[in-house]
């Protein structure tokens, strides 16, 4: 038996992994899927914008014994933070949908814009449903569509600008690969623009020990759109 730690994605909470978690505990696996800081039942606090505040809140739920890491956009940048602060509670890592760079000067600009729509009552989500997810599910699966749209519309502002500030200043965790001695397994949905191809080939090209799995048909949010792909992937390529 396995313990997966499944992390999610921005602005979800924990239920972004049902399905997955669905298909690896019917496998006897054991899933630990939290709230991240701010979402779902997670109280937000005062701290300061951080994802290592993220990755403290989640490292009290693993206990003394390595479990397989997996974050999906946001979430992977808290996986990477836990693999930083004490990889030995890593067996393996699974970096679904996201990166390891920190980003650029653009892209913090561009969060701390959301930031500043969510406090001020805007519409800070406009557009960003179709670069969560790919063109095939915005064509062919419409309840999820809305689901999607419901948890942007829905999503604590507060928690919003604070999410967005976290990740803009969280930092480039390439060194964090490249120090890893446990399989790491990429995931990518082939329709993902927010987290392209050469993103995925940086932490491939880091790891020592590394796999990259393209699920067709997906995009930035692979474990909504594609479980069954994102759970035979985790179950395929991570320690038994």
């Amino acid at each position: 038996m396995t313990t997966y730690l499944l992390l999610h994605a921005f602005p979800f909470d924990a239920s972004m992994w049902s399905e997955v978690s669905q298909r690896l505990r019917a496998d006897g696996h054991e899933v630990i899927a939290p709230d991240l800081t701010g979402f779902g039942t997670a109280p937000l606090g005062s701290e300061t914008p951080s994802i290592d505040r993220m990755v403290a809140d989640v490292v009290t739920l693993i206990g003394d014994d390595p479990v397989v890491v997996a974050g999906c956009s946001m979430g992977g940048y808290v996986a990477l933070g836990i693999a930083r602060r004490d990889p030995a509670l890593v067996s393996a890592l699974v970096l679904v949908d996201t990166k390891a760079t920190a980003d650029g000067e653009a892209a913090r600009a561009n969060r701390e814009r959301v930031a500043v729509l969510a406090e001020s009552g805007e519409g800070w989500s406009t557009g960003m449903i179709d670069g969560l997810l790919g063109a095939t599910t915005r064509a062919s699966n419409l309840d999820l569509v809305s689901h999607v749209e419901q948890v942007l519309a829905s999503a604590p502002r507060a928690t919003v600008a604070w999410a967005q500030r976290a990740m803009a200043a969280r930092p480039d965790s390439v060194d964090v690969l490249a120090s890893l001695d446990v399989p790491v397994l990429v995931v990518m949905g082939e329709e993902d623009t927010m987290s392209p191809m050469p993103e995925q080939q940086i932490m491939v090209d880091a790891a020592a020990d590394a796999h990259l799995v393209v699920i067709p048909g997906s995009g930035h949010l692979s474990p909504l759109e594609a479980p069954d792909a994102v759970a035979a992937a985790l179950r395929a390529q991570t320690p038994r």
